[in-house]
C-alpha cells in the first residue's frame, strides 16, 4: 500500500469513529420555553363584574370608583385601575387591562399619588354621604327587582300560561 491509500484509508477509519461516537452517545432532551407577546406588553385579569360607582372629584378633574375592590379613575375614555404599585388602562370598566407606566398616565392624573387620591374620594364621600349611600341603596333595589325578573324557573313564572 502506498503512501495516499494509507492516509486515505486513516481518514476513513477516523471518520467511522466519529459516526459511530455520535450514533451511541445518549439521547438529550433539548427543553425549550417560548413567550410571545403581541400588542405591547401583559395584560392583567381583573374580574369586575358591574359597573363601579363614582365619585367626581372637582379638584383633581377626574372620578374614582367607590365601593370597588380597586381603586379605579375615570378620566376621559379611559378607566385606570391602581393595583399594588402598578398602574392599569382600558377603555371598558371591566377591561382588558393594559399595563402602563406613571408617566404614560394623563398628566392630571399622574399629578396626585394614589393616597392623595383616595383622601379626596373618602373627603367627598364624607360630605355627601347621604347622597352616595342612597344611590347605593336604589341600585341594590333594582339589582334585586332584575334578579326576581330573570329567574326562569317555571315556579316562579307569574305571567300568562301559569297554572
Amino acid at each position: 500500500m502506498n503512501k495516499k491509500e494509507t492516509m486515505m484509508k486513516s481518514k476513513m477509519l477516523m471518520l467511522a469513529g466519529v459516526a459511530g461516537m455520535l450514533m451511541s452517545s445518549p439521547t438529550v432532551d433539548a427543553l425549550a420555553d417560548v413567550q410571545v407577546n403581541i400588542g405591547g406588553g401583559p395584560r392583567a385579569a381583573y374580574v369586575i363584574d358591574r359597573p363601579p360607582r363614582f365619585i367626581e372629584l372637582a379638584t383633581p378633574g377626574f372620578s374614582i370608583s367607590y365601593g370597588a375592590p380597586y381603586d379605579i379613575v375615570l378620566y376621559g375614555n379611559n378607566y385606570y385601575l391602581y393595583d399594588s404599585g402598578q398602574w392599569y388602562r382600558s377603555p371598558r370598566y371591566n377591561g382588558p387591562w393594559r399595563s402602563v407606566r406613571v408617566r404614560e398616565l394623563p398628566p392630571r392624573i399622574r399629578r396626585y399619588r394614589i393616597e392623595q387620591i383616595r383622601r379626596f374620594r373618602d373627603n367627598e364621600y364624607r360630605r355627601h354621604r347621604d347622597r352616595y349611600d342612597r344611590r347605593w341603596r336604589e341600585e341594590r333595589r333594582d339589582d334585586r327587582r332584575d334578579d326576581r325578573w330573570d329567574d326562569r324557573r317555571p315556579d316562579r313564572w307569574d305571567g300568562p300560561g301559569r297554572n
